[in-house]
């Protein structure tokens, strides 16, 4: 668990790093180490990997309880919840590529609502929820490809 945490954390920082066309959009890569995290653990041991590297990586980059960490921490755990119940229950019915895109899809829309509801109170940035699916759906699939990569490899 220690070890995975500490990969996704280093993801998590790496990727902070690449230039974003919105601040909480981001390809994922952390979130294939929370799906190769399902195929090694338990699925009940995912969820501290998942919170460690939020916490972690947000007090590296200095942006713990910033609107930054909030949007993290929602987007983290909705995708943990939706990913958990995919892999949990329906393994069968969808790959690692199609939980991968479930959870970008639901952590994007999990920090949509929660910037607004908390932060914007404007609904116009719904406005930009097709951009944001399809840029979810890109790096939901290239998430869930390196999370295939590091099953089939490691």
């Amino acid at each position: 668990m220690a070890f995975l945490g500490a990969m996704a954390i280093s993801f998590s920082i790496i990727e902070s790093m690449v230039p974003r066309p919105l601040p909480w959009m981001r390809i994922g890569l952390a979130n294939a180490i929370t799906l190769y995290s399902f195929t090694v653990l338990r699925p009940r041991e995912v969820l501290p990997v998942v919170l460690s590297r939020v916490v972690a990586a947000s007090i590296m980059l200095g942006t713990l309880f910033s609107v930054s960490f909030f949007l993290s921490l929602s987007g983290a755990l909705s995708s943990f919840v939706i990913m958990y119940l995919m892999y949990t229950y329906m393994r069968r019915v969808f790959t690692l590529v199609g939980v991968s895109v479930a959870g970008a899809v639901t952590s994007n829309v999990a920090q949509l609502t929660l910037l607004n509801l908390l932060f914007i109170n404007n609904r116009i940035s719904y406005f930009f929820l097709p951009f944001i699916l399809l840029f979810a759906l890109i790096g939901g699939v290239l998430s869930g490809l390196f999370a295939r990569f590091l099953t089939e490899n490691i």
